[in-house]
């Protein structure tokens, strides 16, 4: 500066107004660090874009008028930069809609399609999902990456299960629960309880079981169809309790939710029917039946439930063993081993349909050692179980 314009600002006749004029006398002053704060300059040592920043709302109150009224303006520009940074995402445009067509696609084929082949898929897109969510994205996109990741680890703790992976499947199954709680989806975190439920059902622990299932049922919509899967499950659980009355109890409700339900509605991210879950909750009441040692009841509602086979086939895979242990204990051991082998070729080899189909052959075995379809079906089941292991 010259000599003249420093006198004139020396004097107040000429007072400074921009930060960058500040910054030009503090450089020439070598001025320290502490009254270049008082003068709402940053450090030295802090970078250039930096410094014109570094007003704290204590060094505000230092400034003249004229002087705040500058900074003010040149934070305007900063603020339009903070807006322009936040709104850069490493979220793609469409990558959310891809991501909800990918498990869309996963959901469906599940039913149909081997677990070792959906698996990889599943893993690679939660990997995925993963990256993004630690990657630069908004707090709205945030929200629905968790969602998805939610989605995708529900998905990899039933293909885990279906594999005999129970830790997986099981670490999978809270995965999905924190992330959904994490954003506030209460019917997503409800799904996971069912699954968890079925695990620990699996596992022996009935009373953990359920209580799991009835945690979800605490936030899933009361006119949906997971409020009826809850309701079936925790009877399951009681049921492998021994508590016949708590266990009709909730399979009374399941159903009158049932009644209830419209003829399609959204379920996940596909639609439901009333028909399906109809047989869905027919299904897990047969099993609650057999499981209680009421072997008539048992078959009856396990004969209703088989007509599960045109949406999930692993499902009415159960069914059908659970009719050929109810029909064991009722002396009809040609049927009891027929209805066991079509369980067998309609189901793959997941944990609940395996832990069934050798509760079967043991039962033919203990009763009816020397009929011939107990030898059937005990050859069939060796070869499937064998064949399920290795894929």
């Amino acid at each position: 500066m010259t000599q003249s314009t420093v006198s004139i600002i020396f004097t107040r006749n000429k007072p400074v107004t921009t930060l960058a004029v500040l910054e030009r006398i503090a450089d020439g002053l070598a001025m320290p660090d502490e009254p270049r704060m008082r003068l709402g300059l940053a450090p030295k040592e802090v970078d250039g874009v930096r410094r014109r920043t570094a007003l704290g709302i204590g060094l505000v109150s230092t400034l003249t008028p004229a002087a705040l009224t500058s900074v003010l303006r040149e934070s305007a520009a900063q603020a339009l930069e903070f807006t322009r940074e936040r709104a850069v995402t490493a979220v793609g445009t469409g990558t959310l809609d891809h991501l909800t067509a990918v498990i869309a696609d996963l959901d469906k084929a599940y039913p149909w399609r081997p677990a070792a082949e959906l698996l990889p898929l599943a893993w690679a897109y939660r990997q995925r999902v993963e990256g993004l969510l630690n990657g630069k994205r908004t707090l709205a996109e945030a929200r629905e990456l968790y969602v998805r990741a939610a989605y995708l680890s529900l998905c990899l703790s039933d293909l885990a299960d279906d594999l005999h992976a129970a830790l997986t499947a099981q670490a999978f199954a809270i995965d999905c629960q924190e992330l959904a709680e994490q954003a506030g989806h209460g019917e997503l975190f409800a799904w996971a309880a069912k699954s968890k439920a079925f695990l620990l059902l699996q596992s022996g622990a009935a009373s953990a079981a359920t209580t799991a299932a009835l945690s979800g049922l605490d936030l899933s919509p009361r006119q949906h169809p997971l409020a009826a899967l809850l309701r079936v499950v925790a009877a399951r659980g009681y049921a492998r309790q021994g508590n016949r009355t708590a266990c009709v109890d909730l399979l009374t409700e399941a159903r009158q939710v049932c009644e209830q339900l419209p003829d399609q509605m959204p379920s996940r991210l596909a639609t439901a029917s009333a028909e399906h879950t109809h047989y869905r909750v027919a299904s897990q009441a047969g099993s609650c039946l057999v499981s209680l040692g009421e072997w008539k009841d048992g078959e009856r509602q396990a004969r209703t439930a088989c007509g599960e086979a045109q949406w999930f086939p692993g499902m009415a895979a159960c069914t059908q063993l659970d009719l050929g242990l109810a029909l064991a204990h009722l002396d009809s051991p040609d049927e009891a081993a027929e209805r066991g082998k079509q369980a067998l070729a309609l189901g793959r080899g997941f944990a609940d349909l395996l832990a069934k189909a050798r509760t079967l052959d043991a039962t033919l075995q203990s009763r009816y050692p020397k009929e011939p379809a107990t030898g059937e079906f005990r050859a069939r089941y060796q070869q499937w179980n064998e064949q399920s292991l290795l894929s």
